[in-house]
């Protein structure tokens, strides 16, 4: 997989043993990479399997692209937690049980600490289910009207709140809070390379910076039921 990505990058000047050339920390338009069949291996027999148990038997198909490619070079800035970018790949209005589908992060390098891996809060499919029932939107609402509704619950408005870095990893990261008894903290997608992570759609994430010394590859892939999108889709954008 990362021979694939190399091949798409090296036409473009930037080079695998030239750190120099990493001058783009996240390279976009890698769309010739999506029929690239060697990214299949991250829908092996295992995660097909447990996509089948954490949808419940809800009836669900094979995407017909493994998904999208994000790469994050290393960069010099302070790492913090972003205070702008926190959203969701899904429809904030969908199910949080059984979920209406599931999202697919797959490690194809080593993630380490401030590495550049996902940021993703821990508990928001839950406190996101509740905030919208809670506070029902109007029905024209769309993608970008649902992230300013939900930054009026306290927990999510801090999130999008700058303040000092250390201060915020010590809050949002170093401990748990509790939210009408929803347990929230924010924690990092690290690990190995052939890790494969499921995510409930409705889970808060952001890209966050890469302060290592190697570059992050991630695909990211998606799978819904038909009870995802009753309705046209809010028109959410990825980033990771």
């Amino acid at each position: 997989m990362r021979e694939a990505v190399w091949r798409v990058l090296s036409r473009r000047g930037i080079q695998r043993d030239n750190p120099a050339s990493w001058r783009e920390e996240r390279p976009g338009h890698l769309q010739e990479l999506k029929d690239d069949p060697v990214f299949w291996a991250a829908w092996g027999t295992r995660v097909i399997a447990a996509l089948h148990e954490v949808l419940e038997g809800e009836a669900w198909q094979m995407p017909s692209s493994p998904g999208a490619h994000f790469v994050a070079f290393p960069g010099g800035a302070e790492w913090n937690i972003p205070s702008s970018g926190w959203h969701i790949d899904a429809n904030y209005l969908s199910a949080l049980a059984p979920p209406a589908g599931a999202r697919l992060f797959a490690l194809f390098g080593d993630v380490k600490p401030r590495s550049g891996g996902t940021l993703i809060v821990g508990g928001s499919h839950r406190l996101v289910h509740k905030w919208f029932q809670d506070h029902p939107p109007p029905s024209d609402t769309r993608g970008a009207e649902f992230r300013r509704l939900l930054q009026a619950h306290h927990y999510i408005r801090d999130l999008h709140t700058p303040g000092n870095c250390r201060e915020r990893v010590a809050r949002f990261m170093g401990k748990v809070e509790e939210s009408d008894g929803i347990p929230l903290q924010v924690v990092e997608h690290t690990g190995g390379a052939g890790d494969v992570t499921l995510i409930h759609p409705l889970t808060l994430h952001v890209a966050a910076p890469n302060r290592g010394s190697q570059p992050r590859f991630l695909l990211s892939g998606a799978v819904d039921t038909a009870k995802m999108w009753p309705t046209e889709p809010p028109g959410n954008g990825p980033s990771r």
